[in-house]
């Protein structure tokens, strides 16, 4: 059954990966892969939502976590696709764009996925506060 939950998850990302990557191209241009360094920074920033929803603040059903966790966001980010638009720069001699794009990869989904924990952190705590156990911890 969980091969149910991660393929619905899947399809979803690499539907919602696809339409992003066209909008996120057609409003940034092609100079640099900015559909795929956005994907992969909202991608990052979502997995670290999820990361902190499931462990620390809502009790996620395991079918849940497979959908959104390995299903959605497996799907949704695109190492694969990183890596192939790096060696094409690198292959046409734009070695600048390529140690841009690969430095603010790292960086802005590390950032991404710290963002996304701590956004969920201080949520939970201001919904905790506002509306009692709204948000409960979980230990």
């Amino acid at each position: 059954m969980v091969y149910i939950w991660v393929g619905l998850g899947g399809l979803l990302g690499a539907v919602t990966r696809f339409l992003a990557g066209q909008l996120f191209s057609c409003y940034f241009g092609s100079s640099l892969p900015y559909g795929t360094l956005l994907i992969n920074i909202t991608g990052s920033m979502l997995l670290g939502m999820i990361q902190v929803m499931a462990l620390e603040r809502l009790t996620f059903s395991e079918r849940i976590r497979q959908f959104s966790a390995v299903g959605f966001c497996g799907a949704y980010t695109t190492f694969s696709t990183f890596t192939k638009e790096t060696l094409d720069l690198l292959q046409h001699s734009h070695l600048a764009n390529a140690l841009l794009y690969t430095g603010c990869s790292v960086f802005f989904c590390l950032l991404g996925a710290w963002f996304g924990m701590v956004w969920v952190r201080v949520i939970g705590a201001w919904l905790s506060g506002v509306g009692g156990r709204v948000i409960s911890n979980r230990k």
